[in-house]
């Protein structure tokens, strides 16, 4: 148990993030049931934190502040794209897109 509370207090700013990125999602969308809130959030989160790696480490000299901002935001707006594309692909898996059936 202590690697865990090690580990969390090293990466405290970005596991802070990821639970604003989850908290704010959920707060946000009204619409949709709770389960495609809760993984609209997770995805969120996700990203923030995925995006919050990829940038300090391509980033180096950004400070740790910027990229929770800039993950958060892109993974809250990211979310609806992603969201979107996957269900494209989806359908036209399935064969249900815009093609009309006869």
């Amino acid at each position: 148990m202590e690697k865990v509370w090690a580990w969390l207090e090293t990466n405290a700013l970005v596991v802070t993030g990821a639970v604003f990125a989850f908290t704010i999602s959920i707060l946000s969308r009204k619409d949709g049931s709770i389960i495609d809130r809760l993984s609209g959030a997770v995805l969120c989160s996700l990203f923030s934190t995925g995006l919050f790696y990829g940038i300090t480490a391509i980033f180096p000299n950004c400070p740790q502040e910027a990229a929770v901002a800039i993950g958060s935001f892109v993974g809250f707006y990211g979310v609806d794209e992603v969201k979107k594309l996957v269900l494209i692909r989806i359908k036209s898996f399935l064969g249900t897109g815009s093609k009309t059936r006869k």
